[in-house]
C-alpha cells in the first residue's frame, strides 16, 4: 500500500506496459495530477484494507467468469462421458432448497437439451460417478461462496478502513482509536472462496481423469488418436493433478497464520492480503485445469464412435474451439493449447444459461 501510495504521490517506481518507469512520469502519462496530501491521509493510504480489497474484487470478477465456463465445460463432459440426465431433474434438485443448486441443474439442462449423445444411453446404468451427477451440488456451492464474498467485498468498498478515524464536525472533531483496518471478515471470505474454487477444480480433474481412462470412458486410452507410443491427454492429467495438489496446499487458510507487532499493540493478525494473493494463485491453478478439461473434452468428442449428435449448445462451444486449437495427435507439445484455452475461457462465455448462444469473437 505504500509503494501504491507514492506513486500517486508521484514517486516511486511502477511498471506499465513491460517498462519501469516512475510514478510522476506514470501520472504524467495519463493526464493525472500527484496528489497533495493533506492532515491524516498519508496515514489513511497506508493503514486499512485497500489492498485486500482491490484483489478481492479482481478475484470475484476473475471467478465469476470460472463460475460461467466450469457449467459449460462439465456439461460438455457430462456428455461425452454418456451421463444420466436424471441427475439433474428438476423437480428432485428442488428438494435440496438451494436457489444457486437449482440454478446450476437448469443451466445444465439448457445446455445438453437435444443431445442424441445422452439419449442413446438414458437409462443405460442407474447412477453415475460423483463428479458427474454432484455437479450442481459443488458448482452451486462454489456460488454461494462468491455471492457470500461478493457482499463483503462491496461493504468495504463503502466502508471507512482507517484507523484512527476523524468523526464529527470541522468545530468539533472527534479521532477515535478503533480497529477498522482489521480486514478480519474479508480475510475468512477470501480464505473460504479460495478453498471452494480449489473444490470446484479437483472435481473437473476427476472429470479429466475419467475422460482418459478407457475403463470409463470408453474412447481410446488417454484419448490419444493413434494407438502404440502415443500418450494424447496422459501428461496433461498429471498436470491437472499436480495443480490440484498445489491447490489443496494453498487453500490452507491464511487468517489462521499468528503473528506479533507494534511492540505487543498488534497482537493479532488476520492476514488479509495474503488470503487474496493466494485466492489469485488458486485462480491461476483452477483456469489451467478447466482448460484441460476443456481441450480433453473437445479431443474426446473427436474421438466418439457413430455419429451421434451432440447438443446444439455444447456443439456451439465445440467447434468454437477447435476453429482456434485444431485436434490433438501428439504432434506438438499440449503446453501452447493449454495456454490457447486458458486465453479462450478468459474470454465471454460461450453459452448463455439460458442456452442462448452468445459466443465472443
Amino acid at each position: 500500500m505504500a509503494h501504491i501510495a507514492l506513486v500517486l504521490l508521484g514517486d516511486g517506481f511502477v511498471r506499465h506496459q513491460g517498462s519501469r518507469r516512475s510514478g510522476a512520469e506514470a501520472l504524467r502519462s495519463l493526464g493525472i495530477q500527484p496528489l497533495i496530501l493533506e492532515a491524516k491521509e498519508g496515514l489513511s493510504l497506508v493503514n486499512g484494507t485497500p489492498c485486500v480489497t482491490g484483489l478481492s474484487a479482481l478475484a470475484l470478477l476473475r471467478t465469476e467468469r470460472l463460475l460461467e465456463w466450469a457449467d459449460v465445460v462439465s456439461a460438455m463432459t457430462f456428455e461425452n462421458l454418456h451421463g444420466q440426465l436424471a441427475a439433474f431433474d428438476s423437480e428432485a434438485l428442488g428438494l435440496r432448497a438451494s436457489a444457486a443448486l437449482s440454478a446450476v441443474g437448469a443451466r445444465l439442462r439448457a445446455l445438453l437439451e437435444g443431445s442424441a449423445i445422452l439419449a442413446s444411453g438414458a437409462g443405460r446404468r442407474t447412477q453415475d460417478p460423483l463428479s458427474l451427477r454432484a455437479i450442481p451440488h459443488v458448482h452451486g456451492a462454489v456460488r454461494d461462496l462468491f455471492a457470500s464474498t461478493a457482499r463483503v467485498v462491496d461493504s468495504e468498498l463503502a466502508a471507512a478502513t482507517d484507523n484512527p478515524i476523524v468523526i464529527g464536525t470541522a468545530e468539533s472533531p472527534r479521532a477515535l482509536s478503533q480497529a477498522h483496518a482489521v480486514g478480519a471478515s474479508i480475510g475468512l471470505n477470501a480464505d473460504a472462496l479460495g478453498i471452494a474454487v480449489a473444490e470446484l477444480a479437483a472435481m473437473s480433474e476427476r472429470r479429466i481423469d475419467r475422460m482418459v481412462n478407457p475403463l470409463v470412458s470408453r474412447l481410446p486410452p488417454f484419448l490419444a488418436s493413434e494407438g502404440g507410443a502415443g500418450s494424447g491427454f496422459m501428461i496433461a492429467q498429471y498436470a491437472a493433478v499436480s495443480l490440484v495438489a498445489e491447490n489443496r496446499r494453498l487453500a490452507a487458510p491464511a487468517s489462521l497464520d499468528g503473528g506479533v507487532t507494534s511492540g505487543l499493540q498488534e497482537d493479532h493478525l488476520v492476514h488479509a492480503t495474503p488470503a487474496a494473493i493466494k485466492l489469485l494463485k488458486i485462480l491461476d491453478n483452477a483456469e489451467y485445469i478447466l482448460s484441460i478439461e476443456l481441450l480433453a473434452s473437445a479431443q474426446a468428442y473427436d474421438l466418439q464412435s457413430g455419429t451421434l449428435a451432440r447438443a446444439p449448445h455444447t456443439d456451439l462451444v465445440y467447434r468454437a474451439v477447435r476453429k482456434q486449437i485444431p485436434h490433438y495427435r501428439d504432434d506438438r507439445p499440449l503446453a501452447g493449447d493449454i495456454e490457447q484455452a486458458r486465453d479462450f475461457i478468459h474470454g465471454p462465455v460461450a453459452v448463455a444459461a439460458t442456452g442462448n448462444a452468445e459466443m465472443g469473437a
